[in-house]
């Protein structure tokens, strides 16, 4: 069985003045038909660094995809590792946090990967996504970049 170690995961947050907001995606009825037993979830963006880029290049690669940008990027500390059944390998997924500006709203989706996407605050965006993976990133984002005064610049990648 084949192990990647290149992937990562990405918990995209704006700071808004009701509170912090965090993207989540809804994934489309045609992926979910096609590698997931017609079963559809809430997921984040996410991809797999390629052999010669940065994490900064890879998180804005991904990010560019749905026409966001980010203005600060976070070491998540949270890695986790799962079994991809789409990709027929296992991965290790490291966690990533960025922050877009304040007015960033709807996001550029491919209707083939999600069919919807929302901003939601931290408790909301917990219980929207299900997976393990997922609930302990988002934890992790939320100790170490957004629940604090002051995100711990130790983590700051940009």
């Amino acid at each position: 069985m084949h192990m990647n170690p290149s992937v990562f995961d990405i918990w995209v947050f704006r700071r808004a003045r009701a509170g912090t907001e965090f993207l989540v995606l809804h994934t489309s009825q045609l992926k979910a038909d096609q590698y997931f037993n017609g079963g559809r979830f809430w997921q984040i963006p996410s991809g797999a660094f390629e052999p010669s880029e940065s994490v900064l290049e890879g998180i804005d690669r991904v990010l560019g995809k749905y026409r966001l940008e980010a203005q600060a990027v976070w070491a998540a500390e949270h890695t986790y590792i799962i079994y991809n059944r789409r990709f027929e390998e296992t991965q290790v997924v490291s966690v990533f946090a960025a922050e877009v500006a304040p007015a960033t709203g709807v996001v550029d989706l491919d209707p083939t990967e999600h069919s919807g996407s929302a901003w939601l605050p931290f408790e909301v965006a917990l219980d929207r996504v299900h997976y393990r993976g997922l609930k302990d990133g988002l934890r992790s984002t939320q100790e170490y970049a957004t629940g604090l005064p002051g995100p711990a610049a130790q983590l700051r990648l940009r």
